[in-house]
């Protein structure tokens, strides 16, 4: 037998002999230009990440990766290479005598003569071709192969094959992946080569295909071995799917799957192998494809009748008009793991929580901790504050970029102790964004050198009102504290990395930097240059300033004059991008917030979620991670918290669960990556908070999977829901980060109530007990479905504190109760009459009177609900000023211009200070001066300060020119002069 065509002479019909003339040297210019220009493409951003993997202090991580993604390209580049060219150069050899001629009887001579010379080197380009994009698919497993390698078991077993979480959760996705890539190449390899025979006319026709040659049936028989049995490795993976199924009423496998579809797939499995065996067997022996073709006949009837129609009659005749009883267990087995993937699973229930009204002032004073922290300004209001107050530059922004590409405020919610007390704050970072700049300075060295950084913070009490704006902790340039707050200090208040910081710049230049305006007429502003650890070197680097004016296609910077040899680039400088890229495994909490360290510094907190979508039974939720970007997880933890230095861009990761498998895989596959939680140092630990999109995602779950009973659960009996937030009508878009598929609304449309963090001491009704001390908290009310905008049937928190960090809590009322939702406590203030009428007041003369959002405030075993009331003025710049709060206390309703009025309205008695003024640090010889009665009675206090803020707000307006508004205040004062009148004749 030949092993290939012979080399027979072809003659030209004017007598010529053809000669094959090489063109070696264009094709081999043209395969140097071509291998140059990858080769610069993948070194530019290879070198510029080693630059800044190294500046930030993981090298490992950019050595382990790149290794890793290398070995997979070569590894199944080459695979898909020898097995695709191999196949397709044996065909060729194996081409009959007469299949040169063919070619010069279908073309004329020389087109024939430069297809017949081009045809090797073509096939040689198109498998170099598909090989390397084999590779680059390769190269982009680098995690599941990395996972694959240092899978840390689960130490839990699912209860269908017996086998460990960490098969499903690390090693099943890689063999997925290598089986799949086995049967595409032998599939692709299969057509190539069965095409190139039928072109070189060793295949004539489907027909005469048994009496093909030898040679030829070897080689197909060969490949169709080659796919039979990858597709029964495939076919096999596929059965541990059927683990996290969608079966409509719960996930996993169910009777059906377990008696009928597993079984199938077994059946299927072991067809394949048959199918394979057979191949291989012809080979030796017999001629044609006979068994072959009967063993695929009866895998793919299998695959209609015992994988389909069987299963479909099952499931309709057998389980569907018996399902809670036959698919108990496998509910069962449902609620458990998906309790376990969510971190549910030992939530703490605490049942019959009274939601009475026996709150008095006496157990108010005992709480005073938690009324001097209630959160009285809404994000949003207190961000247009800040940004009407407290940027003075148009260039200043408390604001973040998102990740659906919008921008929103960016104001965060954290606990201080101040002078020994602890207190909620909300504070805010001032960044800079060029873009804001007037035109004529948005130059490239003013935007790349000028102005470089953000500046300070500002920080609030959630609690502090004055003329109906904020009271300031931290306040100005540069950030100076308050005389209430003498012990918090800001002594490096530039901010280089943020989270509007996504332009890159250069520091330490020759041109200084713009650190912060002239606070006063008669000074200048103020300049600096940057002294931090942070950024790459390239005043002194020749080769990294071009890499990076390459890889930023920025020539100016090889132009530009004014570079010292200290000159670094930042790059990276969004502290989510940052973390990300150090940490690729992790998927980032929407809201990373801003903390003052005990020695002054600033420094970013990020919360990071380790995920798998192959958790076995556990219910994938959708989770909203960009613009157009949906992940269903089924398994999630809060396992690292990140830090970032906004000075000098210093990222820390440490390890919050040392449970978590995941974080424990990735420590071994990136050593010295993840640090001890105890590392966090700085008083850093004391600003851990629960995160807000895990407890959401959490409590959406919970609300259906807090059941025990299969029976309960298939019947959606006790299913609960997020109530609606009562004072808006639609979801903010940018604040759909994180949360359910649902986009986190209602089923009217209406956005759900938000989390909200607290300060307050635990209660456990059946034993009366209390924790001693106050605690921050991040809580939520329920309520049952179908019923958001009515009764809320319980609460559930998270806490944030010291070894109780994580710990959920959940409050359920007795049954037998019917408790206001926020949506009725909205409902019973509009219909006061007293409140309604001052509300029309309020509305008039070109203002808007508008509630924030209620809290839902539970303060020993009552419930309170707190509104705070914002007026904006509509024909000028608006600055939302809080006028008035509200609290509703069972049916009662008051509204007053202090929380500490409302409070001493509704319980008499009550003569804690008012928030509105500063009150003096909590000792001992102060709660026995608190116990006695005040000199001037709460109430008769409380009208003496409204009449005074009146009267203040009436002379603002007056010099303002704004006589509608002065008229308006006038009227506030006579009725509350009035009311006093009234209040001290009754005395």
């Amino acid at each position: 037998m030949k092993s290939g065509p012979r080399k027979i002479q072809i003659v030209t019909p004017e007598g010529e002999v053809v000669r094959r003339s090489g063109a070696r040297l264009p094709l081999l210019l043209f395969a140097l230009l071509f291998g140059g220009f990858l080769l610069i493409q993948n070194l530019v951003p290879l070198y510029t990440d080693w630059l800044w993997f190294r500046e930030v202090g993981y090298p490992q991580v950019f050595g382990v990766t790149v290794v890793t993604k290398t070995a997979l390209y070569l590894l199944f580049g080459g695979l898909f290479f020898a097995i695709f060219y191999g196949n397709l150069y044996a065909a060729r050899r194996l081409a009959p005598e007469e299949a040169e001629r063919s070619f010069y009887d279908l073309f004329e001579w020389h087109w024939s003569n430069l297809i017949q010379r081009s045809i090797g080197w073509l096939l040689l380009g198109v498998s170099l071709m598909l090989a390397l994009f084999a590779g680059r698919i390769a190269a982009q497993e680098w995690a599941n192969a990395l996972e694959f390698v240092h899978a840390t078991p689960f130490g839990r077993t699912d209860p269908v094959f017996g086998l460990d979480i960490g098969f499903y959760v690390f090693r099943l996705s890689f063999l997925n992946f290598v089986a799949n890539f086995l049967f595409t190449t032998f599939l692709f390899t299969a057509i190539a080569v069965i095409a190139l025979h039928v072109v070189n006319r060793a295949i004539e026709s489907w027909a005469g295909l048994p009496d093909i040659r030898p040679a030829v049936r070897a080689q197909l028989l060969l490949l169709a071995a080659g796919l039979a049995l990858t597709h029964a490795v495939r076919t096999r993976f596929n059965a541990y799917g059927l683990l996290i199924k969608d079966n409509g009423q719960f996930t996993g496998p169910g009777y059906t799957d377990l008696t009928v579809r597993l079984f199938a797939f077994h059946v299927q499995t072991v067809l394949l192998i048959l199918v394979g065996i057979a191949c291989l067997l012809t080979l030796r022996r017999g001629r044609g494809f006979r068994w072959p073709v009967i063993g695929l006949a009866t895998w793919f009837v299998t695959v209609i009748v015992l994988g389909g129609v069987v299963p479909g009659i099952v499931q309709k005749a057998n389980v569907e008009p018996n399902q809670i009883e036959m698919e108990r267990t496998f509910i069962a087995r449902n609620i458990a793991f998906t309790r376990q993937g969510y971190g549910l699973e030992n939530v703490r229930r605490v049942e019959g929580f009274p939601a009475d009204e026996s709150l008095n002032a006496e157990k108010l004073r005992a709480n005073r901790d938690t009324i001097d922290s209630i959160r009285l300004w809404d994000h949003n209001y207190l961000a247009k504050v800040y940004n009407q107050l407290q940027t003075v530059k148009t260039y200043y922004r408390f604001e973040q970029n998102t990740l659906t590409g919008r921008t929103t405020s960016n104001i965060d919610v954290d606990r201080y102790f101040i002078n020994g007390q602890l207190r909620q704050v909300m504070l805010a970072a001032r960044e800079i964004d060029p873009d804001n700049l007037p035109r004529s300075a948005q130059t490239w060295q003013n935007r790349r050198m000028g102005y470089t950084h953000g500046y300070g913070v500002v920080m609030s009490p959630v609690n502090r009102v004055r003329n109906g704006e904020p009271e300031y902790f931290i306040e100005g340039f540069p950030p100076t504290p308050s005389a209430e707050a003498s012990n918090l200090k800001v002594t490096r208040p530039e901010i280089y990395f943020g989270l509007l910081t996504s332009d890159y710049v250069f520091v330490d230049t020759e041109q200084p930097e713009f650190d912060y305006p002239a606070t006063e007429a008669t000074d200048g502003d103020n300049y600096t240059t940057y002294r931090g650890r942070g950024g790459i070197r390239i005043g002194d680097a020749p080769l990294a300033k071009l890499a990076f004016s390459m890889r930023l296609g920025d020539a100016r910077m090889l132009l530009f004059k004014g570079f010292k040899p200290s000159t670094r680039v930042l790059i990276r400088r969004d502290v989510r991008e940052r973390v990300q890229t150090v940490a690729p495994f992790l998927q980032l909490d929407s809201d990373p917030y801003l903390v003052v360290t005990d020695s002054g510094r600033l420094v970013w907190i990020l919360d990071a979620y380790t995920l798998s979508d192959r958790y076995p039974y556990s219910t994938a939720v959708e989770v909203m991670v960009g613009p157009q970007s949906y992940i269903a997880p089924n398994y999630i933890r809060n396992s690292v918290k990140a830090t970032v230095d906004a000075y000098d861009g210093t990222v820390n990761l440490y390890l919050a669960d040392p449970t978590d498998p995941i974080a424990h895989t990735y420590a071994r596959i990136f050593p010295g990556l993840l640090r001890p939680l105890s590392a966090l140092g700085d008083g850093l630990r004391a600003h851990l908070r629960y995160p807000e999109d895990l407890f959401r995602l959490q409590r959406s779950v919970y609300g259906v999977y807090h059941v025990d009973d299969p029976r309960t659960f298939y019947l959606r009996e006790d299913v609960w829901a997020v109530p609606v937030e009562p004072n808006l009508d639609y979801a903010d878009p940018a604040t759909l980060l994180i949360g359910t598929g649902t986009g986190r609304t209602g089923p009217i449309g209406r956005a759900q109530m938000e989390p909200y963090y607290v300060v307050m001491r635990l209660t456990d009704p059946q034993s009366r007990s209390r924790n001693s001390s106050a605690e921050f908290l991040l809580m939520s009310p329920l309520a049952p479905i179908n019923r958001e905008d009515k009764n809320i049937l319980g609460w559930m928190c998270a806490r944030c504190d010291g070894d109780r960090y994580g710990e959920l809590v959940l409050y359920r009322f007795p049954q037998r109760v019917a408790v206001n939702g926020p949506s009725q406590a909205i409902s019973l203030l509009n219909s006061e009459p007293a409140v309604s009428k001052e509300l029309s007041l309020l509305r008039q003369g070109g203002s808007t009177a508008r509630f924030g959002n209620l809290l839902v405030l539970p303060i020993e075993t009552s419930l309170l609900y707190i509104a705070p009331l914002y007026i904006e003025a509509t024909n000028s710049a608006n600055i939302p000023q809080l006028q008035r709060v509200a609290v509703v206390f069972g049916q009662r309703v008051v509204m007053e211009e202090t929380l500490g009025a409302a409070l001493a309205r509704l319980f008499p008695g009550y003569d804690v200070p008012d928030a509105s003024t500063p009150s003096p640090p909590s000792t001992e010889t102060d709660v026995v001066k608190d116990s006695r009665p005040p000199a001037v009675p709460s109430v008769l206090r409380a009208l003496i300060d409204r009449a005074s803020s009146h009267y203040e707000t009436a002379q603002q307006k007056l010099k303002a020119g704004d006589f509608a508004g002065y008229g308006e205040a006038m009227k506030a004062l006579e009725r509350t002069l009035q009311e006093l009148r009234r209040a001290t004749q009754s005395r």
